[in-house]
């Protein structure tokens, strides 16, 4: 079987890593009302619609993860609770040393840069809600944009992961069919569940289930060819653009559209047999691949770090705020990769997760102390 590692998987991350960066920049950044200016059209559109990067990451994170699992559905056991445990984890880690960073630098720029983007100091319940990913359930205001993905992912991850331990111990009673197309049955239910109904109620962007329907693309092409179901990846994702088709017309929402594109997209890919594209592997799209995780989670630290400093040069001047929206995309990547090669790259446990969360803590008590 191939690996799931691939360059078009790599180009993916690193898209929606920058867009996700530069849409973060459009909405908090006292930078981009200046180059706004000057570039209109860009500027609206990372504001409006950056945040449809998230769907790519969606469907791309159900799909690596289908691809994980339909090896070891195949085998005796299959265990969950370590493969949850390993996930938040690898989700948390990360999180944790970057908020610390967020915290205190928001602290810092403080008194130089009074904005609405810097959220307001912290509590302990809004650190222990940051700890157990519960910041947007419990209602309390998050120290950085972009962590409410976080806890999605983790939603996500463990409803997907829920249904295939049910798909693999109905096989281990059956004896019978398809551990694979057992798990597919239930992601496909719960796809379209999504996509006709749960989808449909901004209320619910608290909760997995909202986006389910982009994660559950993913999770359906990455086990489709083990499936063995004698359809093609061509046939499969025109029965996606059909399916998503309808429920664009009851319920047009452009979210929907963007993760029917990308599910298209992997679809072709995996028609080709996953045949590597040449002009794809270049060093620098798999370096920023490798880090889009860390890069997302510190960037709004880096930017707001820069935005303050050029917030204070008082000048509207176009070339000097498009410099600072430029350098700020560069420290954050420069920021990310080494968060991926200082935190992440080392291997996850729980003595990792206590380490982080008592200096995020720390970090915290420091802050409600000296302000």
């Amino acid at each position: 079987m191939k690996s799931e590692r691939s360059e078009v998987i790599d180009l993916f991350k690193a898209v929606g890593c920058v867009l996700i960066v530069l849409h973060h920049l459009a909405l908090y950044s006292p930078m981009s009302d200046v180059v706004a200016v000057g570039l209109p059209r860009l500027e609206d559109f990372l504001f409006e619609h950056g945040l449809l990067a998230v769907q790519l990451f969606l469907v791309v994170g159900g799909y690596l993860n289908a691809k994980s699992w339909v090896r070891a559905l195949s085998h005796a056991e299959f265990k969950v609770l370590p493969r949850l445990f390993a996930r938040y984890q690898r989700l948390v880690i990360p999180l944790l040393a970057a908020l610390t960073f967020t915290v205190l630098v928001t602290a810092v720029v403080r008194p130089y840069f009074d904005h609405s983007s810097l959220s307001s100091p912290p509590t302990w319940m809004q650190v222990a809600a940051h700890v157990l990913l519960l910041q947007d359930i419990v209602h309390t205001e998050a120290f950085s944009a972009g962590v409410w993905y976080v806890a999605i992912d983790f939603q996500l991850f463990a409803m997907a992961l829920a249904f295939a331990a049910v798909a693999h111990f109905w096989q281990s009673q059956s004896g019978t069919g398809s551990v694979i197309r057992k798990a597919l049955g239930f992601w496909m239910l719960l796809t379209l569940c999504s996509m006709f109904d749960w989808n449909l109620n901004p209320l619910s962007e608290i909760w997995g289930t909202y986006f389910f329907f982009a994660y559950g693309l993913g999770l359906c092409i990455g086990c489709w060819r083990e499936s063995g179901i004698g359809i093609s990846y061509r046939t499969l994702g025109i029965l996606m653009i059909l399916l998503g088709g309808v429920a664009m017309l009851l319920h047009p929402r452009i979210r929907l559209a963007v993760a029917l594109l990308i599910a298209s997209l992997l679809c072709l890919y995996e028609s080709t047999g996953c045949r590597p594209i040449s002009i794809l592997k270049q060093k620098w799209i798999g370096a920023v691949a490798n880090a889009s995780y860390p890069i997302f989670l510190i960037h709004f630290g880096v930017c707001l770090l820069v935005s303050a400093f050029v917030f204070n040069l008082d000048s509207d001047d176009f070339l000097i705020n498009s410099v600072g929206v430029v350098v700020a995309v560069g420290m954050a990547m420069g920021a990310g990769l080494c968060l991926h090669q200082l935190v992440e790259s080392v291997p996850f446990n729980w003595r990792r997760v206590a380490q982080w969360a008592a200096g995020f803590a720390a970090a915290c008590a420091a802050v409600m102390y000296f302000t």
